[in-house]
């Protein structure tokens, strides 16, 4: 008989029995392809995209640095092809305050004024060269208060200028010129919360002596002597 379909025939063996025949067998429909899930390959690629990432940026950077590093060789090559600026040196100006180097002493006399009385002084002044040569600096000692000052020469007002400070309290600058032997200073001293305006000129006599006077401008726009002495160079 034609057999059916999805039935199984049997076929006589040779002990009588039934079995199925294999020829005969049905097979088996097989599953629709389906497209597997990506799990370990998508984690895979992109594994391996970031690697590439990686790779690029540090390629980049190594590029970068590279470049930066020529740079920073350059620059430091032509700045030591390049001469140094020479330091400034001290100007004639400054020549001139060397004039005052060494130890001096001034016999003065004071004038009656309203702030102290009439009376002699005597006092030794020490002057040093500052570094670099552009500035003195002064120590004053004896019958008056201890000062200590700063003069230099002030290349852009093309101006004398001192500043000094005293063991009594006083404070005081100002600025000055030089027209031959003499020295003219401007001055304002604070003194008990007060500011004085006065003015004190240099006249150099030699090369160890020089006199000097102090005058004190007064309410009424006049100068007034207040001091003045001879000063005299004992030692270099």
């Amino acid at each position: 008989m034609p057999s059916k379909p999805g039935r199984t025939q049997f076929k006589m063996s040779g002990e009588g029995m039934f079995a199925p025949n294999p020829r005969l067998q049905r097979t088996p429909l097989r599953a629709p392809l389906s497209r597997k899930p990506l799990g370990d390959t998508e984690e895979h690629l992109t594994a391996g995209l970031a690697i590439m990432n990686a790779l690029s940026k540090e390629k980049k950077m190594s590029v970068g640095s590279s470049v930066a590093l020529f740079l920073i060789c350059g620059f430091t090559a032509l700045a030591l092809a390049q001469a140094p600026p020479e330091p400034p040196k001290p100007g004639p100006e400054h020549k001139k305050l060397e004039y005052f180097l060494g130890t001096w002493k001034t016999e003065g006399e004071v004038k009656a004024n309203p702030y102290m009385p009439a009376g002699k002084s005597v006092s030794t002044q020490t002057y040093t060269l500052g570094p670099g040569g552009f500035f003195v600096e002064c120590l004053s000692e004896g019958q008056i208060p201890t000062t200590h000052a700063i003069t230099a020469y002030d290349s852009h007002a093309k101006l004398y200028t001192t500043f000094y400070a005293s063991s009594a309290g006083l404070v005081g600058g100002g600025t000055g010129t030089v027209d031959g032997n003499t020295w003219t200073w401007m001055l304002e001293d604070k003194w008990f919360g007060k500011a004085f305006k006065g003015r004190t000129t240099v006249t150099v006599k030699s090369a160890s002596q020089f006199t000097a006077k102090y005058e004190y401008l007064d309410p009424n726009g006049s100068y007034v002597t207040i001091t003045e002495g001879t000063t005299t160079k004992v030692a270099p």
